[in-house]
């Protein structure tokens, strides 16, 4: 039986995909009056507020490596370059949205979209280089100390430090609810810890200033420690990105969906993937071998137009109908898929 299709874009030989239907209209099929499949992080709202938090956390930064070199702080230098390296992130990830948005050519027919998992790798390696740099001052400092020459100074950098990334954290988080992006607010709440880490920085340079000199480059040693922490995690999910992980609450919920849907005898061979912040699912539907291609269809997009509603992030699905009891409907290709989990 025929897939479930009207002129969408065919990938192989069995599916079809939303991706004009949701990208370029502007209305669904269905005449809702809303399109699917738009991240909201790609809007002109969120791109100007993730502007307006790198030039924030750039004077933040720019400041403390600044009183960094006059002071001979580690703390403070270590806080700077975090700082920075969180500044290095939010240009890379807002290039990766806008190169995500240019529409898909024949070279690259699914867009763009992997750009933002390419940026997330340069974002590890900044994060890494970030690390390195502050936990070798650090140790240099702990093994040769020298007193502060401007105690009052760094004290008042991380003070700064502190200060900027909690009016970033909360200008992210207001912008992040009026636009409904969960990333921003969580992106808001990633700079609510870093503003923590300023103040331990703080504590440091006070303890040096206090004479107690070693409190300042072990408050840098510890600050590596974060940075390094950050880094183990971004490589875990760009590690699970690039590898199509998928969630299994997420693969549940798409067979869920689909189940319920009148006429849907089984559902098989699901399976969802990330490209950027955009998701793309398959599945495959058995149906009555008595249904008509026109009916099939209908039951096909249906489904679809349910998951685009019940998924966050989903801009594409691609449905293959299958005559339900017909265990012979793929013999002639099924030496094709040895070792795959094809049917």
């Amino acid at each position: 039986m025929e897939d479930s299709g009207h002129g969408h874009d065919r990938h192989g030989e069995h599916g079809h995909d939303d991706h004009h239907a949701h990208e370029d209209a502007p209305r669904d099929e269905g005449g809702h009056g809303h399109v699917h499949g738009r991240p909201a992080a790609t809007t002109p709202g969120a791109l100007r507020t993730l502007g307006v938090a790198s030039a924030g956390l750039a004077l933040v930064s720019a400041a403390e490596l600044v009183v960094s070199a006059l002071s001979g702080s580690a703390a403070v230098l270590a806080d700077g370059l975090h700082n920075l390296g969180d500044v290095f992130t939010t240009v890379a990830l807002a290039g990766a949205f806008i190169l995500s948005n240019r529409a898909p050519t024949r070279r690259f027919p699914y867009g763009y979209h992997r750009g933002e998992d390419l940026a997330g790798v340069v974002v590890l390696l900044l994060i890494l280089g970030s690390a390195i740099a502050s936990g070798v001052t650090s140790i240099e400092h702990l093994l040769h100390r020298s007193p502060l020459t401007h105690p009052g100074i760094a004290l008042a950098a991380a003070l700064v430090g502190f200060a900027g990334n909690e009016a970033v954290a909360r200008y992210k988080t207001v912008m992040g609810r009026r636009l409904r992006s969960l990333s921003l607010v969580a992106d808001g709440q990633h700079s609510r810890i870093d503003g923590l880490a300023s103040l331990g920085a703080a504590v440091g340079v006070g303890g040096a200033w206090a004479g107690m000199p070693v409190l300042d480059p072990v408050a840098g040693l510890v600050l590596t420690a974060v940075i390094a922490v950050v880094a183990l995690d971004t490589a875990r999910n760009v590690t699970a990105r690039l590898l199509d992980e998928a969630d299994a609450s997420l693969l549940a919920t798409i067979e869920e969906v689909a189940a319920k849907a009148p006429g849907v005898v089984s559902v098989s061979e699901v399976r969802a993937r990330w490209t950027g912040r955009r998701m793309r699912a398959e599945l495959v539907l058995a149906v009555s071998p008595d249904e008509t291609v026109s009916r099939a269809h209908a039951l096909g997009e249906q489904v679809r137009h349910e998951l685009f509603h019940r998924i966050d992030g989903l801009a594409e699905v691609v449905v293959h109908l299958d005559p339900a009891g017909d265990a012979e409907a793929h013999q002639e290709v099924r030496h094709h898929e040895a070792g795959s989990s094809g049917r």
